[in-house]
This record gives structure tokens, C-alpha cells and sequence, in this order.
């Protein structure tokens, strides 16, 4: 299982990497690419350094089942808080009503 994280996360920080490039070459040279798909690589960009982490922190605890579960929490929790912000003030809020 680790040789599949290793060759998934080589293949996506390749990805990530080419990505990058792209992006900043086109905000010095402008190749005209309509602002939609700008937006929407942008979005990739994203969570493309969020997806090589977690794919080398997978690969990291491969095979030690404890911390495999506990990574796969505090990853879940993360991403959980990306796409839900407004969960994270919510949660404050009833911590603050209760204590």
C-alpha cells in the first residue's frame, strides 16, 4: 500500500507543481485564457497542495493502523472545515453557550 501513496503523491506533486507554473506564467505573460477556467484552475491550485500532503502523509503512516486512524480524523476534520467555514464559528458558538 505505501508504493501506491508513493507513486500517487509523486505523480500528483507533479501535477501540482506544473500547475503552479502555469498559473504564474500566465499572470506575467497573460495567455488569455477566459476567466472561468482561470477560476477554476485557481480552485485547483487549492486544493492541490492540500491533496500532495495528504497523500504523503498517507503514504507516511502506511501501516501503522493508530496513527493511520488518528491522521485520517485530523484530515478529515480539516477538510470537513474547508468546505463547511461557517461550521467551525458555529461549533464555537455552542462551545461558548455550554462552558
Amino acid at each position: 500500500m505505501k508504493k501506491f501513496w508513493n507513486v500517487l503523491g509523486q505523480i500528483l506533486g507533479f501535477l501540482t507543481i506544473v500547475l503552479y507554473a502555469f498559473l504564474y506564467t500566465d499572470a506575467q505573460f497573460s495567455f488569455g485564457i477566459p476567466a472561468e477556467i482561470m477560476g477554476y484552475l485557481v480552485l485547483a491550485q487549492q486544493f492541490a497542495a492540500l491533496a500532495v500532503a495528504a497523500i504523503v502523509g498517507m503514504e507516511f503512516v502506511s501501516g501503522k493502523k493508530l496513527f493511520a486512524f488518528i491522521y485520517i480524523l485530523i484530515l478529515a476534520i480539516v477538510v470537513i472545515f474547508m468546505f463547511f467555514p461557517t461550521l467551525g464559528d458555529s461549533i464555537v458558538s455552542i462551545l461558548n453557550t455550554v462552558i
